[in-house]
């Protein structure tokens, strides 16, 4: 017999309640897929098959329970089938919680319950026990349990405990216990153990790396605490620390406010000891790096923008081979830039100001500037805005104009004169300046050309100035630093002529239909007269006659000296294909063809200076580039001189084809050749039930050894440049080149195993690039990690077994150590 919920609430409420005289806090509603049965007597419904009760957001499912309206508690458990097994098995859930088990009685009341043969989720653990309690609180207490973070029915591996608590969204107390692989009891066995339970996270201790090094000593790397502050801030606090003395101290802060912002800063102190005090070759480092990156949600402000990406430290900071990334071991430059951007709402200009900073970490230089501020104008156009409305239109309302002004405040100095007590002398030696740049253009458009007319002025303005002074006397001249305003500004005009021509070639093929040829022409002329600055006097060597510009020091330059037209000359060219799309249905005419392009990009481009005595062409730049059959990229850039050199390597007014015969004369090229493979499966899931998530390689460093995405069956790029830099001297040529050949790939072999490498090879230096041979094994709730990075100053290799569930990730045993060094192994 089945019954409605409606019938059963009706029997609740008029028959069962009065008969205690009370009331349940809410409506009981249950139901049953085979039969109940009611027993007024005792106050009790009895469900057989499917069945379910549901009170105040606790749902019980079993094949069999028993509902007491008088003690409001209800039991339930399976039964067996036609071939003994029970089915069935009882299933509590309350808040997207489940608690599997044989057999349950619980109390709604009390919010009690006694639980055979549990088994349940919590966050990323398994846990399963012979008996349980659950309290009121909803703690549940355990007997003769295990607790695993494998999801199969028999786990890989799990901890015995004799007792546990179980405290919902705060942690996991387990009593004493030890770990079982499969059926095999190990040595590792704990008095008791705390694991997090929390859904957002929870603090806890960062276990640290061990090792040896040869200089520093043994080593206990990355330990220390983690803390989740809030729901929108965390802190880490990790260390090293070195047996010889070496030590360091790191600070990672995340923050991330919805909608409003999202950032992180990472600061980090090391002290480094090589050598020992007593020996002459000891040395001490003390080194610092400050990283902060923040970013602003567009959605958190219409006007007003703030980014930031802060690097900056002492140069040795990463050449500790056990805790730096391989990006940061193998740059040589960081730069920084702050900014804050302020828009005005329906305003066409904005205001900037900013931090920027460069270091060199090869030859320690900074160039930092503080501030900076740009406040820039965008196109307008101010005569169509003051043009009466109804009024004709003309051919200058379309002038348009644009302005930029910028204010630098700038320092150039080495990493060692960067300390508090040098901050007075290096403020001292910072320069600023003004510069104001202006352009007056429009543009005039007919069916086959488009002209652009230009006038550009751009105002310098410096606080202070070079001056030299010649003492015929003594023979000598002074350079002297002169402080107070100055100003200096240059101006130009120009126009461009551009068009475009298109050819067409059809064909009567079914492959190939068509090929379009694209050209743009462009002719351009500027004049720029001579405002040069330069004071001419006996400021050469001994008294020669010699010149400077009192302008030289500006941090803007200044402007170009001797008087110039130029006429600029350039094309550019594409071509396109159409062919038969063999993928495209063919009961579709419009995509039974696809656009190819044979030639991306083609230009070429020169410049011919009329006011010029000698010399007047400039080098012809060409560059080109392409993607040949979709699959291999293909970039050129190339320079040649028309005019010969003579033997000091400079440029004559005579042409290479008078000397040498030659047409041009190579200075520069670049070739880049580059493709990608792979199998038609890179990407796809290897099985239907393959959720897809991609595990992708982290990072080749062996700190922290490679876990990639078994979704890529295999994967092979390469990547060839050529670069030579040709110079002339004494009649003969000199030639730079660089040329090396660059790959990287990942193979799945046995479906479960990842093997990557990243190598290359300079074919001028006949020596291995920067090497990293990647190995991943996917072992289910277990994961190997393997990385050897086989030459180099950076030799070494990390072997790593550790479970993957976020709570027991710390438990692993790994080997890492400098190729050659002594093995060292280790279980935490």
């Amino acid at each position: 017999m089945r019954t409605s919920a409606v019938f059963i609430t009706a029997v609740l409420m008029c028959v069962v309640l009065p008969l205690r005289g009370q009331v349940l806090q809410s409506e009981v509603r249950y139901e049953a897929r085979d039969s109940i049965r009611y027993d007024l007597k005792e106050q009790t419904v009895y469900l057989f098959g499917a069945a379910t009760v549901k009170y105040q957001g606790i749902q019980l499912t079993a094949d069999r329970i028993a509902f007491s309206f008088k003690n409001e508690e209800a039991s339930a458990f399976g039964a067996p089938d036609s071939t003994g097994a029970v089915v069935g098995k009882p299933q509590f859930a309350q808040d997207g919680h489940t608690i599997d088990a044989d057999s349950i009685r619980y109390n709604f009341r009390t919010k009690t319950g006694m639980i055979r043969e549990v088994r349940t989720e919590e966050q990323t653990a398994w846990l399963s026990a012979s008996l349980s309690k659950r309290h009121p609180s909803g703690e549940v207490h355990g007997k003769g349990g295990m607790l695993t973070t494998c999801d199969r029915p028999h786990p890989h591996y799990h901890f015995k405990v004799s007792r546990m608590i179980v405290v919902p969204d705060d942690k996991i107390v387990a009593g004493p216990a030890y770990m079982k692989v499969g059926n095999v009891p190990t040595p590792l066995a704990l008095p008791f153990a705390t694991f997090p339970n929390r859904k957002g996270g929870s603090g806890g201790v960062l276990i640290p790396t061990w090792g040896d090094n040869a200089n520093l000593g043994f080593f206990l790397l990355n330990g220390g605490y983690y803390l989740p502050v809030n729901d929108h801030f965390d802190l880490q606090l990790t260390g090293d620390i070195y047996s010889k003395g070496s030590w360091a101290a790191r600070a990672l802060a995340r923050y991330r406010t919805r909608y409003r912002y999202t950032g992180n800063l990472n600061l980090s102190h090391s002290t480094l000891l090589n050598s020992d005090p007593d020996f002459p070759d000891f040395s001490k480092q003390q080194n610092f790096f400050v990283r902060w990156n923040h970013q602003m949600d567009p959605k958190a402000s219409l006007t007003d923008r703030f980014s930031a990406s802060l690097n900056v430290g002492t140069s040795n900071n990463f050449t500790n081979n056990f805790n730096s990334s391989f990006n940061d071991y193998i740059s040589n430059t960081f730069q920084s830039n702050v900014q804050w951007t302020h828009l005005w709402t329906g305003k066409p200009y904005n205001l900037a100001v900013s931090m920027r900073h460069s270091q060199n970490t090869l030859n320690r230089t900074f160039d930092i500037t503080l501030p900076s501020a740009t406040f820039n104008l965008q196109r307008i156009l101010p005569i169509q805005m003051l043009r009466p409305a109804g009024a004709p239109s003309r051919w200058y309302d379309q002038l348009a104009v644009n302005y930029t002004a910028q204010f630098d405040n700038r320092l150039s100095t080495t990493e060692d004169q960067i300390y508090l007590g040098n901050i007075s002398r290096l403020a001292k030696q910072m320069q600023n300046g003004v510069r104001q740049a202006t352009a007056v253009t429009t543009t005039f458009k007919s069916r086959f050309f488009t002209f652009n007319p230009e006038f550009r002025f751009t105002e310098r303005w410096y606080t202070e100035t070079l001056r030299k002074t010649y003492f015929p006397d003594a023979d000598t001249t002074i350079t002297d630093t002169v402080p107070g305003f100055s100003r200096v500004g240059e101006w130009g005009a120009g126009a461009t002529l551009t068009s475009k021509l298109y050819g067409m070639y059809i064909f009567r093929g079914e492959r190939l239909k068509a090929i379009r040829h694209t050209l743009t022409p462009s002719v351009g002329l500027t004049y720029r007269p001579d405002q040069s600055t330069e004071v001419f006097g006996p400021y050469g060597p001994n008294g020669a006659l010699g010149s400077y510009s009192p302008y030289d020091i500006g941090i803007y330059g200044k402007p170009a000296a001797g008087e110039s037209g130029t006429l600029n000359l350039g094309l550019i060219q594409n071509v396109e294909a159409k062919v038969r799309d063999g993928k495209a249905s063919r009961d579709s005419v419009s995509t039974q063809f696809k656009k190819m392009k044979l030639i991306d990009f083609l230009g070429i481009n020169s410049s011919y200076d009329m006011l010029r005595d000698s010399v007047r062409w400039s080098p012809v730049n060409i560059s080109a580039r392409t993607a040949l059959f979709n699959l291999v990229n293909v970039n050129l850039v190339s320079i040649w001189d028309p005019y010969a050199v003579n033997t000091s390597g400079q440029r004559i007014d005579r042409s290479e084809r008078s000397v040498s015969g030659k047409l041009a004369r190579m200075v520069y090229t670049n070739v880049a050749v580059g493709f990608d493979l792979k199998s038609k499966r890179y990407g796809q899931p290897l099985s239907s039930t393959d959720t897809g998530t991609e595990r992708v390689v982290e990072d080749s460093d062996p700190t922290k050894g490679s876990r990639q995405s078994f979704n890529m069956p295999w994967r092979l790029g390469v990547n060839y440049s050529y670069d030579i830099n040709r110079s002339y001297l004494n009649d003969t040529y000199i030639d730079s080149e660089r040329q090396s050949v660059l790959f990287n790939g990942d193979v799945t072999v046995l479906k479960y195993w990842k093997l990557g490498v990243s190598s290359g090879y300079d074919i001028v230096a006949e020596e291995l690039t920067p090497t990293s041979l990647n190995l991943y094994w996917d072992l289910h709730c277990w994961e190997f990690n393997a990385n050897v990075i086989p030459f180099g100053e950076r030799k070494s290799f990390m072997l790593r077994l550790n479970i993957k569930a976020s709570i027991l990730r710390d438990l692993k045993v790994e080997q890492r150590l400098p190729i050659g060094g002594a093995p060292s192994n280790r279980l935490y």
